[in-house]
């Protein structure tokens, strides 16, 4: 048989079809990426539709995907062939084949689904297994096509939808004679003796057993157009969706509108007043039931017209009632009663306080509710513990799951959870769906800005310029080219950075001292707006430096949380939509202490939540200094404990992880130790951050921790390069590794600014590359390879 690979000589027949965009979808992708801000996190915040294609060689699947990325032109649609991703190099031995393990690489394509669910692009090998690859960027619907896509379980969990082209074996066969031996010019002999000993023993084996795995099984392939249209229409459907309600198929958010987002805009309003706050409300309310009422059952009946005609129509559910939660609930009652006349409603009360929503104080009930259909009213769903408990009893009486309905105005992600989980057959209509909740376990609303605004400062290629520095620091920099640390000087270098041409594409935010927040361009235009202008995301450090920690050798913590919620507000007027705090740990022979480490992580924690709660997205920066002798070990080490006890503490005040971004140190060996590679330092790093950092969490960006320009791109680049899978984009947000070259080429003259500019860019650039892994090198001038590392260096 020759040297051929079982992946040949079964997966050949279905044609090649190489990973990448519909090339409509692709063009319209990259038009987005060219609109405002808003639009772009937008796009970043949506889950995309995973759709398994699997089915037998030559059955059709490229086809039957070709003719879905068709019919949804208007949609960024990427298709990923389980081949290209992920095959194995085999050879002719394993032609008798006794796993589908040995075929694929499914680590490898669990690390692909992972990054692209995660909003990260991805490179791919072309069908050819040459060293050339193809940029797959995320997407709105990931198409996954291949012959043992539904063998690991792991992978199947990743779909919304599985389909299997089910085509008759003479039809298949007929393909595959076809084009072997008109396109690849074999003999008919040798196809059918490939086919008998391998393609067909392999499909009855491995591949029409995962059949059963389908949600949707199409007969006739590519040439089934009423399938695929129906298919279709389905897509659509779930992309206009919630993307929990691609989850759970009996959760129902009603259609917004405008006048729907209005309302919800006026009961929202601090100044709306209390006679208006009940009027939209109640609006609100009465659109939640009439929507749920039409999840009741129907039978059909046919009336007499005062004209005389018969008229077909249907007839309402009898039997019904309502059931409200005590006293919210109660607020729902007036309108279930103007859609239902004469209804009866019962009652439950569920103490809320200091028991997770589980006692049951009282319950007064329709004597016969097991016999009904049960509307239950609440209208917020917030950790979903009261609502499991009215649940919970409404089955002890007697009432079937599928019988009721849960009504409610507002939901969290929390509480949809828990409720859909426990209760799969009820029925939970909602006007809208919030993102989480506060401390204090209210339903917060505007945590879709937060969770947006997080995504995109962590779009792949883009990262973060670190020009925070405080008026003391920014003066050492000034200092180091003989400039005077006045204002106009510290303005000019800021205007430098902020307006230099070609550069602002490769950052996604900066992050800004007070001073620089209010700080305009010599042209009279506020900074904030020449960021905004840009899509580049305005920042503000809030902590207000370290002090001694009482107690310790001479290790810190942070101050600044007095009126830090105040300060959060003013700078969110002033455009800024994220901010920063540093806390800094040291490595010695007893330190980082307990005492610290904790100190540290609770300030951390308290920080993310007050700024989360006044809309900007906290950048938690536990650094870990680089002084010292210790190894990479070490420094990995306490790298994890630090990060571990942070992530406790964050849990622990209720901080939205997935509105936050983490600015770590890398993980390298101390100031007086070797120093090592950057594929060393990835995978020390990348553990570290694997062991301890949530996958809610969208994106770390890393300080450069002393490091010289060139060190920091090319150990980030490492990093990006490293096949695990990495749930968070992992990028860069740098200060003096930006800078410095940029710093020492203007030297304070005006007659430099240009060229320095020239080389903020080529920084910037090299930065950005290292973000996707494709870093090369070459940017490195005599400027970028100096050491940037000052012992016990303080901000």
């Amino acid at each position: 048989m020759g040297s051929k690979s079982v992946v040949d000589l079964i997966e050949a027949s279905s044609g090649v079809h190489f990973s990448g965009f519909h090339m409509d979808s692709l063009e319209q992708g990259v038009k987005e990426m060219d609109l405002s801000m808003s639009s772009a996190t937008e796009n970043m915040h949506r889950q995309p539709f995973v759709i398994g294609v699997a089915g037998g060689a030559a059955s059709g699947k490229t086809t039957v995907c070709d003719m879905i990325i068709q019919q949804l032109h208007d949609q960024r649609v990427v298709l990923v062939n389980q081949f290209n991703c992920c095959a194995s190099s085999i050879d002719s031995s394993y032609c008798n084949l006794t796993f589908p393990s040995d075929a694929f690489d499914t680590e490898k394509l669990l690390c692909v689904l992972e990054k692209l669910r995660h909003g990260q692009a991805v490179d791919i090998p072309n069908y050819d297994f040459k060293s050339y690859k193809n940029n797959v960027n995320p997407s709105d619907v990931i198409l996954l096509e291949g012959i043992l896509i539904f063998h690991d379980q792991r992978v199947r969990d990743l779909m919304n939808m599985k389909i299997f082209v089910d085509t008759d074996a003479d039809v298949r066969l007929a393909r595959r004679i076809r084009r072997d031996t008109v396109e690849k010019n074999r003999d008919i002999g040798t196809v059918l003796d490939q086919y008998s000993k391998f393609v067909k023993p392999a499909f009855d084996d491995f591949i029409l057993p995962t059949k059963k795995y389908a949600d949707i099984i199409i007969p006739r392939g590519g040439d089934n157009h009423v399938a695929i249209d129906l298919i279709v229409q389905h897509i659509r459907t779930k992309l206009g969706q919630h993307d929990l309600c691609k989850i759970y198929p009996n959760l129902y958010v009603i259609h917004s509108t405008f006048q729907i987002r209005g309302m919800h805009t006026l009961i929202r309003d601090a100044q709306t007043t209390k006679h208006d706050f009940v009027f939209y409300a109640d609006r609100l309310i009465r659109l939640v039931v009439e929507h749920g009422l039409g999840h009741l059952p129907f039978t059909e009946k046919q009336v007499i017209t005062p004209t005389g005609s018969v008229y077909t129509g249907v007839d309402f559910c009898k039997r019904l009632c309502g059931v409200s939660v005590i006293r919210s609930g109660e607020s729902m009652e007036n309108a279930l009663r103007a859609c239902c006349k004469g209804i009866k409603i019962g009652k439950i009360l569920i103490h809320r306080e200091g028991d997770n929503g589980q006692q049951l104080i009282y319950e007064k009930l329709p004597m016969d509710i097991s016999e009904r259909h049960v509307l239950l009213l609440d209208p917020i769903l917030g950790t979903g513990n009261s609502a499991v408990q009215a649940i919970s009893l409404l089955l002890s009486k007697g009432v079937p799951e599928c019988n009721i309905i849960f009504l409610n105005l507002i939901s969290a992600p929390q509480g949809v959870h828990v409720v859909c989980k426990s209760f799969p057959r009820i029925k939970i209509v909602t006007s809208e769906i919030e993102s989480g909740l506060n401390k204090d376990f209210r339903v917060i609303p505007g945590m879709e800005e937060l969770i947006k605004n997080a995504r995109y400062i962590a779009t792949p290629g883009k990262g973060i310029l670190a020009a925070d520095e405080s008026t003391g620091t920014i003066g050492k920099r000034l200092a180091s080219i003989n400039v005077e640390n006045i204002e106009s000087n510290r303005q000019a270098l800021r205007e430098l950075l902020f307006t230099s041409p070609n550069a602002l594409p490769y950052l996604s935010g900066v992050i800004l001292f007070e001073e620089t927040l209010y700080q305009k361009t010599s042209d009279g235009k506020p900074f904030v707006e020449v960021l905004q202008e840009n899509n580049v995301i305005p920042g503000i450090k809030v902590d207000k430096g370290t002090v001694e920690l009482a107690g310790t050798n001479g290790e810190t913590t942070t101050q600044g949380l007095d009126s830090l919620g105040a300060r959060c507000q003013q700078y969110y007027k002033a455009g800024a939509r994220f901010a920063k705090w540093r806390s800094v740990l040291k490595i010695g022979p007893n330190e980082p202490s307990e005492l610290s480490i904790q100190q540290n992580a609770q300030g951390l924690a308290r920080y993310a939540i007050i700024c989360q709660e006044n809309g900007l997205v906290p950048i938690v920066e536990p650094e870990i200094l680089t002084d010292g002798a210790h190894d990479i070990k070490k420094c990995a080490a306490v790298t994890e404990i630090v990060l571990a006890a942070v992530y406790k503490a964050l849990n622990e005040q209720h901080v939205l992880l997935e509105g936050t971004l983490l600015k770590p140190n890398m993980v390298t060996p101390g100031s007086d130790s070797p120093k090592v590679t950057p594929e060393v330092i990835a995978e020390y790093t990348v553990t570290a951050l694997r062991r301890t950092v949530p996958a809610a969490v969208p994106g770390v960006v890393f300080l450069s921790g002393g490091q010289s320009e060139e060190e920091a791109t090319r150990n980030l680049n490492a990093m990006n390069r490293l096949e695990v899978l990495k749930p968070w984009n992992l990028s860069f947000s740098f200060g003096r590794a930006l800078q410095q070259s940029t710093l020492k080429t203007w030297a304070g003259k005006k007659e430099s600014v240009g060229k320095a500019q020239e080389v903020f860019l080529v920084r910037c650039k090299a930065n950005s590359e290292a973000t996707l892994g494709k870093y090369g090198g070459g940017s490195a001038g005599g400027l970028a390879s100096e050491s940037l590392f000052v012992k016990g260096y303080k901000y």
